[in-house]
């Protein structure tokens, strides 16, 4: 029975004591948007080809954006974008985040490639190259 009142004072104080309306941090990395691609509409095979890409993310939050350009085939290219996110308490600067890259890609085989940008949250963006045999 002594052990009760002695539970409704320490109750109180734990609860007291505990930060339940604290910081929130959070920090991730993530894909972001590719907001711009562009790609020569022909060239000749052992040319190198301008591949540019620019990516953007939402707000200032948002740092580190690396942009990548890679093969799923033959013949198919993805370029996409990754960023870092970190916020306290899901503050972020209302500014957009950009950076811009330039891929250099050499085609040593005549046809038609096709480049995809994939971004978070907008629809898969294309563009071809067409590429025919030196002369």
């Amino acid at each position: 029975m002594k052990k009760l009142p002695l539970m409704l004072f320490l109750f109180p104080l734990v609860f007291a004591s505990c930060d339940l309306g604290g910081e929130h941090y959070s920090r991730y990395y993530d894909y972001v948007d590719i907001d711009e691609l562009s790609v020569p509409d022909s060239a000749m095979t052992g040319d190198t080809v301008p591949v540019y890409a620019r990516a953007g993310a939402p707000n200032g939050c948002w740092s580190q954006l690396e942009l990548y350009c890679y093969p799923y085939n033959d013949t198919l290219y993805l370029v996409n974008a990754s960023g870092l996110y970190e916020s306290h308490d899901g503050v972020c600067p209302e500014i957009y985040v950009t950076k811009d890259s330039t891929f250099r890609f050499i085609p040593d085989t005549a046809g038609v490639y096709i480049f995809a940008a994939q971004s978070r949250s907008k629809p898969v963006m294309f563009d071809t190259l067409v590429v025919m045999h030196a002369r």
